[in-house]
């Protein structure tokens, strides 16, 4: 049974290394050693990961014995932002719980709708998950090209 908790800013290096290892392996089946070198690089940027701790909604998933297994976070306007699970905890639901969460905080702030930037590798989940596209797109990252989905979600509130 996963817990699912507000992050503090003592989870940072558990959230970067998850962060980038997930990247470097989950990611890695649906772009090029470039696009995960520069995406994973992201990750080693400290103070961005702080700021979102501190002034997004931002929860992690952890085990009864505190292991982090992922980590969500949502922005006021209805941005969900960020969301990685673990390499080792991939397909055990724990993504599932954190976007539940991360619906019910929305709903409780009621936001009209969730926009998520997707991964190439998350999409099919965010589907399953009720969210449609609402474009392809091409990101730069430090001169690196990725491309991802816009995608939204619709909530009754």
């Amino acid at each position: 049974m996963m817990n699912i908790r507000k992050a503090a800013l003592s989870d940072m290096p558990v959230l970067r290394d998850l962060y980038q290892g997930t990247i470097r392996t989950v990611n890695s089946k649906d772009y090029n050693p470039e696009q995960v070198a520069a995406w994973a690089g992201r990750g080693d940027r400290l103070s961005s990961l702080e700021r979102r701790i501190n002034t997004q909604h931002f929860y992690v998933a952890e085990t009864p014995d505190k292991v982090i297994t992922g980590f969500a976070s949502l922005e006021d306007d209805g941005e969900f932002d960020m969301m990685f699970v673990h390499k080792d905890f991939q397909r055990q639901g724990v993504a599932t719980l954190l976007t539940e969460t991360i619906i019910r905080k929305a709903e409780t702030l009621q936001l009209p709708s969730l926009t998520a930037y997707v991964s190439i590798t998350a999409k099919p989940f965010f589907e399953r998950m009720g969210f449609r596209v609402v474009k392809a797109q091409t990101v730069d990252i430090d001169g690196v090209l990725l491309n991802n989905y816009e995608m939204i979600k619709h909530l009754v509130i």
